[in-house]
């Protein structure tokens, strides 16, 4: 800044300024990073369920192409450890060309799974005996969840 006269003084941003300026910046990035993490985990669990109705859809379909029963099994284990979605036929009974289409699924760390049975069942018609009610849940949030029947 170009000062005009000898007695008039140069100003500029002072350091109060910028400390406070700082502080404003600091509460807005307090109150919108809930958000945004909230956002996320919503995001996370959006994906988890596109995944598992894929994999259901995939379980119907291949039961039903290979006239095989289907099994899938919810690894749902420790709280730490991540879960998972793992196939297999009965009695190991895997027909010829069924691993390029049944593959196994593991879910992101924040996302949790709480089925109501261990397993589910298709069989060749690609059908279920009884429902199964699935609930992924966010690690992050547990009031960020959704709730999947399998039937």
């Amino acid at each position: 800044m170009m000062c005009v006269a000898a007695r008039t003084r140069c100003r500029g941003i002072s350091l109060i300024e910028i400390l406070l300026t700082l502080g404003v910046l600091a509460v807005l990035f307090s109150l919108a990073s809930p958000a945004l993490s909230n956002a996320t985990a919503r995001s996370e669990l959006r994906a988890a369920v596109e995944n598992m109705e894929f994999s259901v859809r995939m379980a119907r379909n291949t039961a039903r192409q290979l006239e095989t029963e289907v099994i899938m099994h919810f690894n749902a284990g420790a709280h730490e450890e991540r879960h998972s979605l793992i196939f297999s036929f009965p009695a190991g009974n895997q027909p010829a060309g069924s691993a390029a289409l049944l593959q196994n699924f593991t879910f992101s760390p924040e996302i949790r799974l709480a089925p109501d049975a261990p397993s589910v069942h298709f069989d060749s018609r690609g059908m279920v005996d009884s429902s199964i009610q699935i609930m992924l849940v966010s690690s992050h949030d547990d009031a960020i969840n959704q709730r999947l029947v399998i039937d």
